[in-house]
């Protein structure tokens, strides 16, 4: 590398970590204005999630510890929603961890099962329309 390109890569590198540190340091004012929309809500992991990322865990449907809480969260939260006459729940899951398809588009039963048993639809995207909904989904 020449004195000319390493001084070009330094001023770059430079400029992404002050972009990286300017960032961070709004970072507590982004998620209390985030944590303030209307349409968002934060929740604690109470009993009934902790319980379900345990059986989850056991179950080995997840494949890493945080997905267990992450999981348990969605499903305990829409499992929630349902009973209060909640209908059409759909839920997009960009973590292929915890999509119901593989790679290629091949089931992975024991997912598919989970969130279907919490009446949840999940899609690859947030508009909400790939895959389409099956007619018999409730």
């Amino acid at each position: 590398m020449t004195p000319a390109d390493a001084s070009i890569t330094r001023t770059v590198l430079d400029k992404y970590e002050s972009r990286i540190q300017e960032d961070l340091k709004m970072l507590d004012d982004n998620l209390r204005i985030l944590a303030a929309l209307p349409c968002i809500d934060i929740f604690g992991l109470d009993d009934a999630v902790l319980n379900r990322a345990t059986a989850l865990a056991l179950a080995g449907i997840a494949p890493k510890p945080f997905d267990h809480a992450i999981l348990a969260a969605i499903l305990v939260t829409a499992q929630r929603l349902w009973e209060r006459g909640e209908r059409g729940l759909s839920f997009c899951e960009t973590d292929a961890d915890l999509q119901p398809w593989g790679r290629y588009g091949d089931p992975k039963p024991e997912l598919r099962a989970a969130y279907d048993q919490a009446h949840l639809w999940v899609c690859a995207d947030f508009t909400l329309t790939q895959p389409t909904r099956r007619p018999d989904f409730q």
